[in-house]
């Protein structure tokens, strides 16, 4: 299948001459083939077994039999392989199928940029692609990031006991504790990353396949084709525009069939049948006025659309403790 001495034991099954042509040719100065991905700069570190025995620290021990720590299926050396900065190399294939498939359900996490070995971002600037791709979601990170703390002042959190305890987890650490309190979705229509409620790390669900992602729709994308409430912001325009739930008293992180705005609950309950928006308003639940009010604010009764205007600045000119979300 090819004259390189790096293949000489490759069959030429389709599979295989596949994987050939997306592997190093070159064989390394002991005189064993690299197992690293065509094109590379550097050579990855012989993973042959006596090599490795001889340094074992330059590949921390890993070998071409030693299975890929992402899809442990077949060997590292079965598949043109990369090593990212962490030193856990694992196979380009299932890295980059990881990497496209981005966060697994509808809440952006960021899980699956991390090596599964030692959770450190699997970063690989010699592989043009990868790194192409890392940098995208980097950007979406910051994004969030810069998002989250300024949410975290908004909203209070940033006096949280918790970062103020030398024993909590997050004691001086605002930018995880943003991070992790705070839910963030990818709107469907505009592609930037929107506020969709507190959320506690300890229920967090990030394995959802149940939902649709042209349900995701921000504040601003949706105060376009709703009537009813603030649709705009003098001084922070439509990036902090938040709806309420149609069905009940809590903020909506969903906008569904380009009509109706569900919270965390309320969508959980329609897709397991319990069709609220078949239901009449008699049938839903009844606000107990402002005073009682998870939001803290007058608004139509449940079974109306309706805008809470601009977050911030109902924060801001309000002497009440910040509304709670309600995402149980």
């Amino acid at each position: 299948a090819s004259s390189s001495p790096a293949f000489r034991n490759v069959c030429k099954k389709p599979d295989c001459v596949s994987l050939m042509e997306k592997a190093c040719d070159k064989m390394l100065a002991c005189g064993h083939p690299c197992f690293g991905f065509r094109g590379e700069k550097t050579c990855l570190p012989c993973l042959n077994e006596d090599c490795v025995k001889k340094n074992s620290a330059i590949t921390k021990g890993q070998k071409e039999d030693d299975y890929c720590p992402i899809c442990y299926t077949t060997g590292i050396g079965d598949s043109p392989a990369v090593m990212p900065e962490c030193g856990h190399i694992c196979h380009v294939d299932c890295i980059m199928s990881r990497i496209k498939k981005r966060w697994p359900g509808p809440r952006i996490t960021f899980s699956f940029c991390e090596c599964p070995v030692c959770r450190k971002w699997a970063v690989a600037p010699q592989h043009p692609v990868l790194a192409q791709e890392m940098k995208l979601i980097k950007e979406t990170f910051d994004d969030i990031k810069k998002k989250a703390m300024d949410r975290l002042k908004y909203e209070g959190l940033d006096k949280d006991k918790r970062l103020q305890d030398p024993a909590d987890k997050f004691y001086n650490k605002p930018e995880e504790y943003a991070l992790t309190r705070l839910s963030y979705y990818m709107c469907f229509k505009c592609k930037k990353p929107y506020f969709g409620g507190l959320k506690s790390c300890e229920n967090v669900n990030e394995g959802r396949g149940d939902y649709k992602e042209d349900d995701l729709i921000c504040g601003a994308c949706a105060s376009t084709n709703i009537k009813g409430g603030s649709m705009d912001c003098k001084m922070h325009g439509k990036e902090f525009i938040e709806f309420k739930c149609r069905f009940c008293c809590s903020v909506a992180q969903w906008f569904c069939w380009g009509t109706t705005h569900f919270c965390e609950s309320c969508h959980q309950k329609q897709c397991k049948g319990d069709y609220l928006s078949k239901k009449t308003k008699d049938q839903l639940p009844k606000c107990p006025g402002p005073e009682g009010c998870a939001l803290k604010t007058k608004h139509p009764p449940n079974g109306d659309e309706y805008s809470l205007g601009c977050s911030v600045c109902r924060t801001l000119s309000s002497h009440v403790k910040p509304f709670q979300f309600h995402l149980n």
